[in-house]
């Protein structure tokens, strides 16, 4: 599956930058580990609001978006368009990740809140350095056969 990570989305047809999104996720491993190094819920809150506009709504007003278009235009990287569901749906991951962490640092279960940062740096490293999309394999193996089972019955 690493070698396929081009995953079609039947439904949905809209495409994103993928060398955006990779920016995007250097930006939440820096940020998530400022996070959980000082112990800041600020920095988890912010990242949790950014996560839910990329991933429940369009990223129109994403700052991590915003910044990494712009990184990614001003050095002239090709764009390399991508399915969007399934980019959007390792958000949503990030989204719970992050808001994880944020309730463990509020309640000051700092050793938990380390323990999802460190999944969610693992990830995030993942898709920023390799190019491996954690969010968008589990998208591949749990949403799309879901979407076949529900159209053909």
């Amino acid at each position: 599956m690493l070698k396929n990570q081009t995953t079609t989305c039947p439904i949905s047809g809209e495409k994103v930058n993928e060398n955006s999104v990779r920016t995007v996720a250097i930006q939440v491993v820096i940020l998530t580990l400022l996070s959980i190094v000082f112990n800041n819920f600020i920095i988890s809150l912010l990242l949790t609001l950014d996560f839910s506009l990329r991933a429940f709504n369009t990223g129109k007003f994403s700052v991590l978006k915003t910044i990494s278009k712009q990184v990614v235009n001003s050095i002239n990287i090709k764009v390399k368009p991508i399915d969007a569901a399934p980019k959007k749906f390792a958000a949503a991951l990030g989204f719970f990740f992050s808001l994880a962490i944020t309730i463990f640092q509020i309640s000051n279960l700092f050793f938990a809140a380390k323990l999802f940062g460190f999944v969610l740096i693992s990830c995030a490293l993942l898709e920023g350095v390799a190019g491996i999309c954690l969010g968008c394999i589990v998208y591949s193996y749990v949403v799309l056969p879901f979407r076949k089972i529900t159209k053909t019955e």
